[in-house]
């Protein structure tokens, strides 16, 4: 009977998203500054309810893309689509009380690393 809300964050680190986070959770069971916080901020739900000591339960992890050898003619580059792996989870208080449900999207900035030097 609790209200709900609903926040839509993008992990970064510097330029590139790495994750894509929806969350749903009950403002009431979190404090009036971890409210502001969501409110007013992009900090990520996990680390302004950190205080809480929460819990997380993973529900499911999904691959959405499988990497397989590029067809076709050589020096060809694999195809990496954005959304690369999906997961679900509840995150409970230390009594076990649910306070919010998380999707996070991990996305193909996760593998955009150099390419190793030649040696």
């Amino acid at each position: 009977s609790d209200p709900i809300r609903y926040r839509r964050v993008r992990l970064r680190c510097g330029a590139r998203i790495l994750s894509e986070a929806d969350n749903w959770y009950v403002p009431a069971r979190l404090s009036p500054a971890m409210n502001r916080q969501l409110d007013t901020t992009d900090i990520s739900f996990g680390r302004v309810a950190q205080p809480l000591h929460f819990q997380r339960h993973t529900l499911s992890s999904r691959l959405l893309w499988t990497a397989a050898p590029p067809r076709g003619r050589a020096g060809a580059t694999l195809a990496v689509p954005h959304k690369l792996i999906e997961q679900r989870a509840v995150l409970s208080l230390p009594d076990g009380t649910p306070f919010s449900a998380v999707v996070e999207t991990d996305t193909s900035a996760v593998l955009a690393f150099p390419a190793p030097s030649e040696p």
